[in-house]
Order: structure tokens, then sequence, then C-alpha cells
């Protein structure tokens, strides 16, 4: 039987004891809490009593001060516990059992290093020492007080919930349904589809017409507008494989990856910094998402893409540019959120390891596996030793994203260049003795600033109002950089965030109430016995169990794999998954509208090697995926959330697509991949928001004209052009990202520089064709903003507003009263409410006053061309035309797609 050792708190003891004419105060904590087997074995009641005597006396006089959980544990270091000894703080194991030689905490009591002396001030007497030295020769003994509770029982409930809840059983062979009429399906998805719709009484609509059919496609396709050629050619083409013809024309273009690789770095919660309390780069990540990008491309199988994420360092490898690969894509573990400022190593450490489980679980499986962490879990049948099996795995495996935690750390603290994999590359050492010279410069400036750290003269204040000790922290700083650019491995070489096997791999063992040092049993590392699948992987005794972890989420007998990423995808293509909790298949989570469809789709998948592409190509081939998205009030009335798929649901347009159709539009996107990130050029320090770096980074976003999918995505510095649009949560699994409609994005579209800069660039285009006139001016906005044709009623009321602008601007007079009135006339059309506002015009009464507004890209009209500092000069016609176009950017038809 296993059992774990349940809190008893005893009661807080205080007494005073007298001992070489010292007087001692010290408490009783709460003591380490392991299981009474363990205890048993390996400590005496000799050596328990020894502890009691000389030990805990020792530690609580002189240590509890400054490292205990109840104070700021420098260091990172707890004393007040063992596991805390064991794990040791931001050096190394403080204690390791039955090795004094090894152990740093009597490296310190006698005064060995002079960088570290403790206590400090006065030193442990010889007597002391040598007790401490004998207490870890003996296997540092300490005593536990617990209730032991059964772990392992059988549960009954979720032995029914593994048997019942559809997510977790085999996939099943089913036949695609006949329904009628049997003319309409083109696929045997459209026979699921209609047999639903035959059952609901409801009728599906007419197919989409060419035009939006087109728009449709290449944007859920590329994420971005088809151009006016594309356009042109697919409506002229009327052999009867036109279509599919641009299917796969779309799917060959480097721009799928870049589309598709961002729906998945939205579930592989990419990020460029570490977030939480302490914001650091991460300057390796970017190769991540290029792995990602040129994944999709490729059409990796999406089993060995999962594999490859999870153990790519430990699978074999043809060439030295596929380990190169594999390496990078083991960052998919590496780049979660982290508390760098977290006190305690092994809290941090079990944190990280939390991290990967959910993200792991949610990401692949669409499990909660996380909220086993503390106790068994509530609604799904994953007890907490499933977790911790589970923790074995991640625990064995060394987190490498060049970060570490420290309490209070400043300047280059966080950083560990240890902590990062190699990926090789030619390295040319520098010469040994500037490195020695540069380490001598670094020891210096370190002493000089532990010396004065914290003490009066160094918290004085000099004339500039910081405290003296700035300098020297400023001058240690100096003095790490130099030294870590000579002697940094990610600096002489190629480097890359991810994971690696530990050098000590095992099991871990249970942590009561999910608290990092209170432990219980050990817990062999395994799978979620949720799912039993035949014939699953062993994990060996040397490695940590990653690659078979790996095996085991993408066996064909794991339903989970398949059905979850089939969802996915037909999430991104129809608008809602056939299960809309597309992270949560559990039994909190929605059941599938179409279970049966569902099967068909992830055995399908399987069985053609797992290809997304060939599962993309599927599914924009259907009947169902062509429809067109009118609303019939019939079909509203009994399905008003288009669960059954009788017709096509609109969209808005995400984040990125908004952003890059603007530069598409305006003939400004770069479609080549930039090299690295802005962010790689950051040191790996705290980044403040209001910084002169953060600031760069902003302006770096700002400038680029490069698909949004490589702007720097710093932990909250997201650029304003996909913030205000409801990007993608970076902290954790986002399958689904929400859609709101709220004030700001109007704000956005009136006044950003960005969307008034690129309205000003298309509008100098339509307007240096000499040949055109303005009639066909205005069809080209449209065509290129929207995608069609102008009407000849917008063409009328685009006409009069141009005109009315440009006389208004060219006189100076009454422009503001006609601004505030006539946006909506540019747009073709009458105000709309709030949550369907165009947003119009960018030339906002601001733009018309007499002195120009510090913003540089606001415009100031005149009856003379205007300057606009960075835009060049602007004449009264620009600026009705640049107004016109902005219209057209902030219309509702422009942010949604049909």
């Amino acid at each position: 039987m296993n059992t774990v050792s349940q809190s008893v708190t005893p009661p807080r003891r205080q007494w005073r004891q007298t001992m070489g004419g010292r007087t001692l105060l010290w408490a009783a904590v709460a003591l380490s809490f392991t299981s009474s087997a363990l205890c048993r074995a390996e400590h005496t009641a000799e050596q328990l009593e020894f502890f009691e005597q000389k030990i805990r006396p020792l530690l609580v006089e002189n240590c509890y001060t400054c490292h205990s959980a109840d104070t700021n544990a420098q260091g990172g270091l707890r004393v007040d516990d063992r596991n805390g000894l064991i794990a040791g703080g931001n050096r190394a194991a403080a204690v390791v059992p039955g090795k004094p030689e090894e152990s740093l905490l009597l490296r310190a009591v006698s005064y060995a290093d002079k960088r570290l002396q403790m206590p400090p001030g006065e030193q442990l007497s010889s007597e002391q020492i040598a007790d401490l030295t004998q207490w870890i020769a003996d296997g540092a003994a300490w005593p536990s007080e617990h209730a032991s509770v059964d772990v392992s029982a059988p549960n009954a409930e979720y032995d029914r919930l593994r048997r019942e809840h559809w997510a977790w059983q085999p996939l099943q062979a089913v036949d695609p349904p006949t329904a009628e009429p049997q003319s309409w399906p083109r696929d045997a998805v459209d026979h699921f589809v209609l047999a639903k719709l035959n059952a609901e009484n409801l009728q599906p609509v007419a197919d989409a017409d060419r035009l939006t059919l087109i728009r449709r496609v290449t944007f859920d396709l590329t994420g971005l507008p088809p151009t006016l050629a594309e356009v042109d050619a697919f409506l002229a083409d009327q052999s009867p494989d036109a279509y599919e013809q641009v299917v796969d024309r779309l799917l060959a273009s480097p721009a799928f990856g870049e589309r598709w690789g961002r729906h998945w770095l939205d579930v592989a919660r990419y990020g460029e910094s570490t977030g939480s309390s302490r914001n650091v780069p991460l300057p390796h990540a970017w190769r991540y998402r290029d792995y990602v990008i040129d994944s999709f491309n490729a059409d990796k199988p999406y089993d060995q893409f999962i594999c490859e994420q999870i153990a790519g360092d430990l699978m074999p490898a043809a060439s030295e540019e596929q380990r190169r690969e594999q390496l990078i894509a083991t960052g998919f573990l590496a780049l979660g959120v982290k508390d760098v400022n977290q006190r305690f190593k092994v809290r941090f450490i079990m944190d990280n390891v939390d991290e990967q489980i959910d993200t792991v679980s949610r990401s692949v499986l669409a499990l909660t596996a996380s909220c086993a962490r503390c106790h068994d879990h509530k609604f799904d049948p994953i007890p907490a030793r499933d977790y911790y099996a589970l923790a074995g795995i991640f625990r064995s495996s060394e987190l490498c994203a060049g970060v570490r935690n420290k309490m209070g750390g400043g300047g280059l603290d966080y950083y560990d260049p240890q902590a990062l994999l190699r990926l090789g590359g030619e390295v040319k050492a520098p010469p040994a003795a500037k490195v020695a010279k540069a380490k001598a410069r670094l020891e210096e400036a370190q002493a000089a600033w532990e010396a004065i750290r914290g003490t009066p003269e160094g918290l004085s204040r000099g004339p500039n109002g910081r405290p003296k000790q700035r300098a020297f922290r400023v001058k240690f700083d100096e003095a790490q950089q130099a030294y870590l650019e000579l002697s940094d491995p990610s600096l002489q070489g190629q480097a890359a965030v991810g994971v690696r096997d530990a050098k000590e791999v095992g099991d871990t063992e249970y942590r009561i109430r999910g608290e990092a040092e209170l432990l219980g049993p050990v817990v062999p590392r395994g799978f979620p016995a949720l799912v039993q699948i035949p014939n699953a992987p062993a994990i060996p005794a040397e490695q940590s169990g990653r690659l078979e972890l790996a095996q085991w989420l993408t066996s064909r007998d794991n339903p989970l794999t398949s059905r979850v990423i089939v969802n996915r995808v037909w999430r991104h293509l129809f608008g809602r998954g056939i299960v809309s909790s597309v992270d949560n298949f559990g039994t909190t989570g929605d059941v599938p509208t179409h279970p049966e469809l569902l099967d068909h789709l992830a055995a399908s998948f399987v069985d053609e090697g797992w290809s997304i592409k060939r599962l993309v190509r599927r599914l924009v081939l259907t009947r169902t995926y062509q429809l067109d998205s009118t609303a019939l009030a019939a079909n509203v009335a009994v399905d008003p959330a288009n669960r059954w798929n009788w017709r096509h649901t609109p969209r808005r347009l995400d984040a990125e697509e908004l952003r890059d159709a603007t530069l598409a539009a305006a003939g400004k996107l770069i479609a080549s991949r930039p090299e690295g990130s802005p962010v790689t050029e950051l040191r790996v320090m705290e980044l403040q928001n209001n910084s002169r770096l953060a600031r760069n980074i902003e302006e770096a976003a700002n400038e680029s004209q490069h698909r949004s999918v490589y702007l720097p995505l710093v932990r909250s510095l997201t650029p304003t052009s996909l913030q205000v649009f409801d990007f993608a949560e970076q902290g954790m699994v986002s399958g689904n990202r929400d859609v709101t409609t709220v004030a700001t994005q109007s704000l956005y579209l009136l006044n950003d520089p960005f969307i008034r800069r690129q309205s000003l660039n298309l509008s100098q285009q339509l307007l240096e064709g000499e040949a055109l006139d303005d009639a066909t001016r205005v069809n080209q906005a449209y065509r290129k903003i929207l995608g069609r044709n102008v009407t000849a009623e917008e063409a009328t009321r685009a006409a009069e507003y141009l005109r009315d602008f440009e006389e208004a601007v060219a006189a100076n007079g009454g422009i503001e009263r006609q601004l505030v009135s006539t946006p909506s006339r540019a747009a073709g059309g009458p105000a709309a409410p709030l949550d369907e506002a165009p947003a119009t015009t960018g030339a906002s009464t601001a733009n018309v006053a007499a002195e120009p507004p510090p913003d540089p890209d606001q415009i100031v009209y005149s009856d003379a061309p205007v300057k606009a500092e960075s835009l060049g000069p602007i004449s009264p016609r620009t600026a009705a035309w640049m107004t016109f176009c902005q219209a057209l950017f902030g219309s509702v038809e422009c942010r949604y797609l049909k």
C-alpha cells in the first residue's frame, strides 16, 4: 500500500535555551514530511536524536534568520527543510547526504571560500562544524510527522468514467451515412453533415459565389487576401478543377506554414520572454518559431512533429541538420512562463514541471492533467499518482531556457548560459589571456559589489539621488557581460532553448498538497491510466522517459491525439470545433456535435500518414466548407449557433490577418522571413515595460513590414496591432482565441499611426497611376481592401466625399464639421452601431489643428501641401484619398470574412 504524509502541524513552540552564555530563541517549525517507510529505512533513532540535540538548534540559531520559509531565504536556500538543503539554492546543493566533501554547507561554515562565508561575521566553532560533518556523513537524518493515507485505493467513479466518457474510448470505424439528396455531398464529410441536417429538419444554404470562395480559402490557408491577379485568374478559369488548383497552390505557398504555424504557436504558448514577476528575454526563442513554420510548410507528419517537440534530443538523426532541428523542436517544453524571482530552487523546478505537464496534456490530449498536482482530479479520472508519474519524466529532464531562479536578482543574475542547447557550428576560442583578464575583472567587480551591497555606505545617496552601491552594480553587470562575450557558449556558437535529459534521472515523489518540499512516497514514472494502450513502451531506468511518452502520445491506439488535432483543424476552417472546447475533452468540456464524423476524420488522418495538409485539403474541398454564409431565418430560429453547419459561419479576421492584409493592400508587405528577432539583441536581464529597451522592441514591431508572425513577442509587450484584436494569451494553451468588439478597436482604426501610414501609402499608389481616372481609382481601392468591385451607389458616394473633403481642406474652413458628418459616406453606407462600427476616417478633428500635434505621423492640413514628418509633403488631394482608404480599412466588410 502506498501512503503519503498528510500534514499534521504541531503547535508552534518557542523556548529559550542557554548555551555557552548565549541565549537561543528558536522555533520548531513545521517539519519536513516524508513517508514513514523511507524515514525508518534511512535513519536510526540515534541519528534522529543527534539531529534534534545538535543540528536543529545550530541551524535555528545561525541560519533561520536568512534561510527559512518565514524569511527571505537569501540565495534561494532553505535550511528549515531537508529537501531545501538537498536541492540547494542559487549555487548548488547545500547538503549531499553521505558526502560531506560535496556539501556546499560545510564549505560555507568552514570559511573555505572567501566569497561564501556563513554565518557572516562569526564562524562556527570547530565542534559545531564537526557535528555538521558527522550529520551529513550519516545521511542527514531529519524526523517527520505524518498521517498516512492510501493513495492507491480504487476509485469506482474513475473506473466508470474511463469506460463511459466518449473521449477516452477507442476510435470507432464508421461508414458514412446515406442522406438525401444524394447529389449534394462531394465527400464523405458531407454525408455526415447532411444526415445531421436532415435529422434536425434544416436545409443547407446555397453554395458561395466564386469571389467569396477565393477570398475565404486564401485567408484560411495563408492568412492573406488573394491578389488582384489571383482573383481575376480564378474568375476567368471555368475548368471544373479551377478551385482545386487554387487550393493546391495555396497549400504549396510558404504563407501556409506562416498561417498554420501561428495556430500551433497559440497552442504552444509561444513567447520570447519569461513573463511573470521578472520579465527576462529569451533571445533564442525565435528558432522554435521558425521550426514550427517550416514543419507545417514541409507537411511534417503530425506524429513526428509531436515526438520531436517532446523528445527530439533523444531521437535518432540522419544528419547534423536534422539533429539541430530536433533540438530546436524541444523548445516547446521550454517556452512557458517562468518565475525566475522564485527564491526556492525546488519550487522553481516543480513549477516548471507543472507548466510542462499542463502544456503537453492540454495541447496534445485536451486534458487538464495539471489539476491533479495537489489532489486527485475532481472531474476527470486523473489521480494525483498519474500526475506524479508524468512529473517524474519531466523532473528527469533539464530545462534549458538559459535562465535560473534567484530571489531579488538584478543584472545578469537570472542568466544561465550553461542551460542552453548548443547547436554546433564553428567556434573560435578567444585568447586564453583575454579570457583570464576578463574573469579577473569580473571577480574584482563582484567582490566590490558584494562588499558594499546593503551597507550603510552603499545605501547612502550620491549627488544624482541614487544609492552609491548602484555604480558598483553597474560595473559588476558590465564585467559580467564582457566576460560572457568571451566565455558564453551561446555567444560563441548557435544555441537554442529546449530540454535534455538531466544528469540524474529517476522517479519523483508525490508532493503533498502540491507543495514542492513536502514529499510522500516515490511514484514510478509512467503515463495516465485514463487511456489504456496495448504494449505501451517501458521507460528505461537510465533515461527520462520523454521518448517513451512521445511514443505513447502518438500511438495509433491513443484516440485522443488524433481526435484533438482533427478537431483543431476543423475549428480553424469552420469557426467552431466539432467539440467546441478544443482544449478540454474532459467531462467539463463540450460533447461533439458529430461524434461519428470526428472519429471518421481521426482514423483517416492516421491512416493517411498524419498529414495536416492532406486533411486541410480534404476539408476545404467539401461542399460544407463551400457553402454561402447567408443566415436563413428559419434555420436561425432552430440553430442560431450553426452547430449543424447549415451555412458557413462568418468570422472576423484575427489580429495577424488584419495587419497583414493592411500591409498587402498598401503594397508594403515583405513576404520574406526576417533573420532572427529583435529580441535576439537583448541581454538576459529584467526588462521593464517603461524602459528604453522596451520602447526599442515596440518601435521595432511598429516599423516592421514583415508578416505578423515574425513580430517580437516579449510577454506583456504585445504589439498594439495584435493586442487590440484579441491576440492569443501567451501564458497558456490557446486553441480558441476570444473575439471581442470594444471601443479600443475603433479608436485604433481611427488614430493608430500604422493604419494611417498604410492608408497614405495606398492613396499615393492610387494617385501615381496617371492613366487612371478617379472612378477607376475608387474601384481599385475597393478591390485591394475589400476584394470586390465598387457598386454604383458606393462610387457616387465616394466621389462626393473625395470632392467635398479636398475642397474643404483647400479652403481651410468648415472641415471639422464635414469630417464628423461624412465618414460613413466614404465607406459607402450609413453609420453602424458600435459593435459594427466602420471606424472610418483617419483624418480626425485632431488633424486639422493650427499647430502640428506631438505625434510625427499626425498630419496637419492647410490650403497648401503640408509636411508630415517621416511621411513627406501631402496635398489636399492626397489627404482626401488617404482618409477614404482609411475609411475602407475601418469598415466592417474589411474586418469580416464571409
